[in-house]
């Protein structure tokens, strides 16, 4: 089984039309075992795009894949296939917030000490228990039976 680094994943850019997944895995059998292939689709209607990804075997197939069927021609379109990367975490936006860094416990205790020693730290009285008892019962009966 493949680790999860995805090395043999690839881009396949500039599909037919109607081109199908399984044709599209079919496309690239030749070259190794194909995992999955799957046309990208547009999440509002569910059309298929011009574009998908395959998942091949090993990192060699997929580099033997990209080198036979890059440029070439797949029912009426010229394919554009490439290595697909991981897609890398989007930075912020320049007005977007962040949150501010917790603060130590050590940090925040000359701030506590500062207070007004008047006020109490905790509440005076506890809470008062809930009113309510939950009643403990068996699920079956237990029925006894005499012993001869």
């Amino acid at each position: 089984m493949r680790s999860r680094n995805h090395k043999g994943n690839i881009f396949v850019g500039n599909l037919p039309q109607d081109f199908s997944d399984e044709r599209l895995a079919e496309a690239f059998d030749p070259y190794g075992i194909v995992l999955s292939a799957a046309i990208a689709r547009d999440p509002n209607t569910g059309a298929r795009l011009r574009y998908g990804f395959v998942d091949i075997a090993t990192e060699k197939a997929a580099k033997a894949a990209i080198a036979g069927l890059n440029g070439t021609q797949l029912g009426g379109s010229k394919l554009s296939v490439q290595m697909s990367e991981k897609p890398a975490k989007k930075p912020a936006a320049p007005g977007a917030a962040k949150r501010p860094p917790l603060r130590s416990t050590a940090a925040a205790a000359p701030r506590l000490a500062a207070r007004d020693s008047s006020e109490p730290a905790f509440p005076a009285a506890p809470r008062p228990q809930p009113s309510f008892q939950v009643e403990r019962r068996p699920l079956r009966p237990v029925i006894r039976r005499p012993t001869p």
